[in-house]
């Protein structure tokens, strides 16, 4: 099944929280582990089987656990296999005659100008995760979203109308990605986008899988699961000067996609407390976000100040998740969206709210606006 076109999303007619989350990456085996190697900011880089054209090993951070020789889809099968295991426990709670449907993120490679190649590892992929639900989410029906950075926000928005307008009672959300596979290495040596210790304007590959189960809340404590988070709005936006594209980065895409995500706030005081972005060592990245910020979160000015409207506190804490998972491609943002869900369990960092955001190779962005759950 493919994606509806969709726009934003804010949850206004109906709260939508987490209740269930799995991950696995290069770091961690689960959510847990995922947010705790990020606070403790292990870093595990490691030499790759991949040689880039200066003779050097290319850098990456791999799942360890994973044999080297197992490549492209086939390991993130194992990805897969890893992150929604995680999830049969909670969903257990919830079979029955619990509707259900699974939104699956996947590389930009994979859309509708993929090779006849990928085209079939794209099938393998949704077949595989297909037969786990027939075993353990009531046999949801798998919607793929081949969008690459920005998938789970063009997932989330959608599967958000879906269960705050009752067309289905939970959905479980996430995506899957790896670069350690030697087409997807040669795509990135012939753009030079491959770190190689001498080209340091280019990205560390890394690869992971994570997911999450959204529900009405009231359905969550039914079910006996608890609330993780609150999804209080996504955002979406298309750049039109994306990565390798011969114009010009404008950061519009960003920008467009962090106001939709923050601008549905009806209390004058929110602030925004926190940002979890997906810049890593590429140029491209770091000036689309200078460019996006001032415009997304200071709107106003222009007419000498009056139209101001403050959206972030002061000195707005800003992460990047590649300094710790390196790139994750399509896990990236449900990988974010964990670590924020974790922090607002255990309180550390302290915020009660974060702003995920993430930038596809292609045209598309991304943004989820997420909320620590009241207690109880």
């Amino acid at each position: 099944m493919r994606t509806r076109a969709t726009g934003s999303w804010v949850g206004k007619d109906g709260e939508v929280g987490l209740c269930a989350m799995g991950a696995f990456n290069g770091l961690a085996f689960d959510a847990h582990q995922t947010w705790a190697f990020w606070r403790a900011e292990a870093v595990g880089v490691t030499e790759s089987p991949f040689r880039c054209p200066n003779g050097t090993r290319a850098t990456m951070l791999s799942a360890r656990t994973l044999p080297p020789r197992l490549c492209g889809a086939e390991r993130m099968v194992a990805l897969l296999d890893g992150a929604l295991g995680q999830l049969e426990a909670p969903l257990a709670r919830l079979r029955g005659d619990a509707r259900l449907r699974l939104w699956l993120g996947l590389p930009e490679r994979y859309g509708p100008e993929a090779s006849k190649a990928r085209a079939v590892e794209r099938r393998h992929l949704e077949d595989h995760v297909e037969r786990w639900c027939e075993r353990s989410a009531a046999s949801a029906p798998v919607i793929g979203v081949p969008r690459g950075a920005a998938s789970l926000a063009f997932a989330l928005a959608e599967a958000c109308a879906d269960v705050a307008s009752g067309q289905v009672d939970a959905a479980i959300v996430g995506g899957v990605d790896t670069y350690h596979a030697p087409d997807v290495m040669d795509e990135l040596m012939a753009q030079s986008r491959l770190f190689d210790g001498k080209n340091m304007d280019s990205l560390i590959p890394g690869e992971g899988a994570a997911f999450l189960v959204i529900t009405r809340p009231r359905m969550a404590t039914r079910a006996g699961l608890p609330r993780l988070a609150l999804v209080d709005a996504v955002g979406l936006g298309q750049e039109p000067g994306s990565l390798l594209s011969e114009a010009p980065c404008t950061g519009m895409g960003l920008t467009q996609a962090i106001r939709a995500a923050t601008g549905g706030q009806r209390d004058p005081n929110w602030r925004l407390e926190w940002l979890l972005g997906d810049v890593n060592n590429e140029s491209y990245r770091s000036t689309e976000l200078q460019l996006a910020l001032p415009r997304a979160l200071a709107p106003g000015g222009m007419d000498a100040g009056k139209g101001y409207r403050p959206i972030a506190v002061d000195d707005l804490p800003v992460d990047f998740l590649p300094l710790r998972f390196c790139d994750l491609g399509a896990a990236t943002l449900p990988t974010a969206a964990i670590i924020a869900s974790q922090t607002f369990l255990r309180g550390v960092p302290r915020a009660t709210n974060c702003l995920c955001v993430s930038s596809s190779q292609g045209p598309d962005r991304g943004a989820v606006l997420l909320r620590a759950a009241p207690p109880g």
